[in-house]
């Protein structure tokens, strides 16, 4: 009901404009950070995360790597960070076990 809403309050080309991006940092997140078990994660984290928390879990994400010198192909390490980070958000039960909290 949120996307219809949206719609309705913006617009369809609003609407298309913010999948565009929603889906850009999907993109990011399966390239940078999956470990060959995080799709599904990743993928309802885009969906239930507002793209504001997104970009700043990605940005929060990226610096603790190089903060801590977390090598660029230990994506194990790297999911792991990212997860911890989109689980700290609003939306975090959900993502977790697809229910409703």
């Amino acid at each position: 009901m949120l996307n219809l809403d949206f719609i309705k309050e913006h617009g369809i080309n609003k609407f298309i404009d913010q999948q565009k991006k929603r889906i850009k940092l999907l993109e990011r997140m399966i390239d940078n950070f999956d470990d060959g078990r995080s799709r599904s994660f990743f993928c309802k984290a885009a969906c239930l995360h507002d793209l504001t928390s997104l970009e700043s879990a990605l940005n929060e994400a990226i610096q603790k790597i190089k903060t801590d010198n977390i090598k660029q192909d230990d994506t194990k390490v790297k999911a792991k960070i990212l997860k911890e980070i989109l689980n700290q958000g609003t939306y975090a039960l959900r993502v977790r076990t697809g229910g409703v909290p």
